[in-house]
Formats: C-alpha cells, sequence, structure tokens
C-alpha cells in the first residue's frame, strides 16, 4: 500500500488508484483528469524524461517512508477518496 500511495504522488494526483472508490477495485487504475488537461501533458513529458536521466525514474531506489513523501501521498489519498 505504501508503494502504491507513493507511486500515485509521485503521478501527481493525475492517475487514481480504484481501491479508493466507494466500491474498491484494486486491480483499477485509471486517468483522473480529462483529455488535454495540462497536468496529464506535465506527468507525460515527466515520464520520458525519466529515460533521459539517469537515476530518475523506474528502478531507481526512492524511500517510500521518507516523511515528505509520506505526506504527499497521504494529502492526495485523502483527496481521491472524497472526491
Amino acid at each position: 500500500m505504501t508503494v502504491i500511495r507513493d507511486i500515485l504522488a509521485e503521478c501527481n494526483g493525475v492517475v487514481r488508484w480504484g481501491g479508493d472508490d466507494e466500491y474498491p477495485y484494486e486491480a483499477l487504475f485509471s486517468i483522473d483528469v480529462p483529455p488535454g488537461d495540462q497536468q496529464l501533458t506535465a506527468l507525460v513529458a515527466k515520464l520520458r524524461n525519466w529515460a533521459d536521466e539517469p537515476g530518475e525514474g523506474p528502478g531507481t531506489s526512492v524511500d517510500v517512508t521518507d516523511p515528505r513523501r509520506r505526506e504527499a501521498a497521504g494529502k492526495l489519498e485523502r483527496r481521491q477518496k472524497s472526491a
């Protein structure tokens, strides 16, 4: 759960997890912004840049227990659960 929350926070709220829905479906992830939203554009650019930045993105070590990361993940969880 901690890793899922961290990944969602890393995606800046663009991705929603079905585990937060009223009727949880934990295998579901979806885009939570409308087509053309600037947040989606920014996330796509971020993901593309990871491929060009050594030590960034998937497969790199992050501390998902870091208080700042946990706080960001918690804020997003509360926001998406209330939506």
